[in-house]
């Protein structure tokens, strides 16, 4: 796998979350809820969205998981209801560019841990975050991006 460094201010944003288990259709439509939020108050079209899943499956309980879908915004930026406001914490990432298929993602997380040490790098204790952006989605593709110290 190709890794790339990258350096992510923190920043102000605005989000969505659901509680349960990851992946399907839960996700699926936390999406697209949030898509219709952020172009009814104009942040779509320049933004890159990103999804956090913010729980460990292995230590949290499926149905307690928490995924968040979230957008950039100036710090002057009205967040509207039903979105919530929050910070992306910045730091160190390594960036992982994938196929946005099921099983590119999971060939993903079968060979993560062996990448990061292969590579001599050291994950940082924060959510591994997914990125996409409008002409990725279009290429079908997706970055994700590991939190490294």
């Amino acid at each position: 796998m190709k890794i790339t460094i990258e350096e992510l201010t923190e920043s102000r944003i605005a989000y969505f979350r659901s509680v349960g288990a990851y992946g399907g259709e839960q996700n699926r439509g936390l999406m697209e809820s949030f898509k219709h939020w952020a172009q009814l108050n104009g942040v779509l079209s320049q933004a890159v969205i990103l999804g956090i899943p913010q729980d460990n499956p292995e230590v949290t309980p499926k149905e307690e998981c928490r995924y968040d879908v979230c957008v950039v915004v100036d710090q002057d930026f009205t967040v509207e209801q039903p979105a919530q406001v929050g910070n992306l914490p910045g730091g160190k990432y390594a960036v992982f560019l994938l196929d946005h298929s099921k099983e590119a993602i999971s060939q993903f997380w079968d060979s993560i841990f062996y990448e990061i040490k292969k590579n001599n790098l050291s994950i940082r204790q924060q959510p591994i975050i997914e990125r996409y952006s409008l002409p990725m989605i279009d290429k079908h593709l997706c970055e994700l991006l590991v939190p490294i110290q």
